[in-house]
């Protein structure tokens, strides 16, 4: 092997690696970004926060709520559910019982189960413990929750959600 030849296998190798450590630190960046983007969407107080800070206002944005409907499809219906929640809810608070975000930089998805206490309207404590799934994408530099999907483990002999799923 010529020496011509051993330079360019070694800059090619060095250009690799490089990239392949650019690459993980880009994916790193984007994991913390989209895990302040869950936290701050967990401590929203109203729609027109939880809106602007965390989805994506473009039609295809997407939620499976707990409640009715099966699907909210598009922003307004999206803030309207949001806006429900809000409006008959007071104290809301969400803690992470465990968050998991995946990206590879441009697309990403966060998972995780959630722990919720607030009092209802009529006074009533509510305290409940879910899953819920982001997809990310980028806007405009910034990301933006696409599809959340919210659910209740079910207890198929009864068909009633378990409130309290505790892990196995």
């Amino acid at each position: 092997m010529g020496k011509s030849s051993l330079l360019a296998g070694t800059l090619a190798a060095a250009a690799i690696l490089a990239w392949s450590f650019g690459a993980r630190a880009y994916a790193a960046d984007a994991k913390a970004e989209i895990t302040d983007l869950e936290h701050q969407c967990a401590s929203a107080t109203s729609a027109d926060e939880l809106m602007s800070k965390c989805y994506d206002s473009s039609n295809e944005v997407a939620v499976y709520d707990i409640t009715p409907p099966r699907e909210f499809a598009g922003p307004k219906a999206v803030h309207d559910d949001f806006d429900n929640f809000f409006k008959n809810v007071k104290n809301p608070k969400v803690e992470f019982v465990n968050l998991h975000v995946y990206t590879d930089g441009k697309l990403g998805f966060a998972r995780s189960i959630q722990h919720f206490t607030g009092t209802s309207n009529d006074g009533k404590p509510m305290d409940m413990i879910f899953r819920v799934t982001d997809c990310l994408h980028k806007v405009k530099g910034k990301w933006k929750i696409l599809h959340t999907h919210v659910s209740f483990p079910v207890d198929l002999a009864t068909g009633q959600a378990d409130f309290q799923a505790k892990p196995q």
